[in-house]
C-alpha cells in the first residue's frame, strides 16, 4: 500500500511538469497548426541559462529566473520571426522539418557551450530534504515542483479568459479568418503564442533541472510530453492537462512495478505504448476536436 500512494503521489508530480511542457505544445498547434518538436529543446534553454545565472554567475535566484524567462522570450521571437515565419503559406511539412532542425541546433549549441556534463543547482533553487507524512516519505522538490507547475497552468487560464491579448489568442485559435475579420493581428498573435510556449517551455526545463540534473537528456521529457499532448488532444489544454498528470502517474508505475521485468529503459517506451492504444480507438486524442471532410 505504502509503495501505490508513493508512485501515486510522486506520478501526480512528475505529471504536472508533463502537462506543462504539453500545454507548450497545445498553445503553438491551436494557433499555427504547426507541430513544434523544437519545444523539447526549449527545456535546455531554460535549465543550461539558469545553472549560468545561478551556479556559475551566483547570482540571486529572482533574478536568475528573470533572465532565464527572457533568454526563452528571446527564443520565442527568433523562432517565430526568422524560422517560421517565412514558412506561411507553405505546405505544412516545411514548418515541421524546421521545428526538428531547431531542436538539433538548440541541443547542439547547448552541447558546444555546456559540455555532455551533468550539472546540477544543489538546494540553490528549490529546496531538497522530504517531508514524513505518516509512514510516507515525499521528497519535497517534487512537491514544490508540481505546486508551480499548477500555478503557471492556473495563470495561463486566467491570461486566456480574463485578458484582451489572451481572447484574441482563443479567437485566432478558432478561426484565423475570422479573427482577421475582426480586426485581430494574427501574426502578431503568432508571435505571442510562440513568446507563451516558450515561457512555459523554460520554466519547465528549470523544474526539471533541479530535479534531474541539467543535462542534454533533459529534452526527453519533451519528447515524453509528445505523447500527453496527443493523448488528450492538440486542441485541448484541459486535455494536457489530464494527459500529463496520467503520463506521469504510469510512468511512475512501471518504474516501480514493471522495469525491473523488462530491459532498457522502459519508462521512456510506456507512455507512448499508451498513446498508441489509445490513438486506435480515438484517432484525435481523448479531447481532441473530431473534424469531418466531405468531398
Amino acid at each position: 500500500m505504502e509503495g501505490v500512494l508513493k508512485c501515486l503521489i510522486l506520478g501526480i508530480c512528475s505529471g504536472g511538469v508533463y502537462a506543462l511542457i504539453a500545454l507548450g505544445y497545445v498553445i503553438i498547434y491551436k494557433a499555427t497548426r504547426v507541430f513544434p518538436f523544437s519545444q523539447a529543446a526549449v527545456l535546455l534553454i531554460g535549465a543550461y541559462v539558469m545553472y549560468q545565472c545561478l551556479i556559475v554567475a551566483h547570482l540571486p535566484i529572482a533574478v536568475s529566473v528573470f533572465i532565464s524567462l527572457a533568454a526563452g522570450a528571446v527564443a520565442g521571437l527568433i523562432i517565430e520571426r526568422l524560422c517560421m515565419r517565412p514558412l506561411i503559406g507553405q505546405p505544412i511539412l516545411a514548418p515541421i522539418v524546421v521545428t526538428l532542425g531547431l531542436m538539433l541546433l538548440i541541443r547542439g549549441v547547448c552541447l558546444a557551450i555546456w559540455g555532455g556534463d551533468v550539472y546540477g543547482y544543489g538546494e540553490h533553487f528549490l529546496p531538497g530534504g522530504s517531508w514524513q507524512v505518516g509512514f510516507l516519505n515525499i521528497p519535497q522538490i517534487q512537491i514544490y515542483a508540481l505546486v508551480i507547475a499548477m500555478a503557471v497552468v492556473g495563470l495561463l487560464l486566467l491570461f486566456f479568459n480574463k485578458t484582451n491579448t489572451g481572447l484574441a489568442m482563443r479567437v485566432t485559435h478558432e478561426d484565423h479568418l475570422m479573427a482577421q475579420n475582426l480586426g485581430i493581428n494574427v501574426r502578431r498573435v503568432f508571435q505571442y503564442t510562440w513568446v507563451l510556449a516558450c515561457l512555459v517551455g523554460v520554466i519547465a526545463g528549470m523544474l526539471l533541472g533541479n530535479i534531474q540534473g541539467v543535462g542534454l537528456d533533459l529534452d526527453a521529457n519533451g519528447l515524453i510530453a509528445i505523447a500527453a499532448a496527443l493523448f488528450g488532444g492538440l486542441e485541448s489544454i484541459g486535455g494536457a492537462i489530464i494527459a500529463g498528470l496520467t503520463v506521469g502517474i504510469l510512468q511512475l508505475f512501471t518504474i516501480g512495478y514493471v522495469a525491473r521485468f523488462l530491459p532498457g529503459e522502459t519508462t521512456m517506451m510506456v507512455p507512448f505504448v499508451f498513446l498508441l492504444l489509445i490513438l486506435l480507438f480515438k484517432p484525435y486524442g481523448l479531447f481532441g476536436l473530431v473534424r469531418i471532410e466531405r468531398l
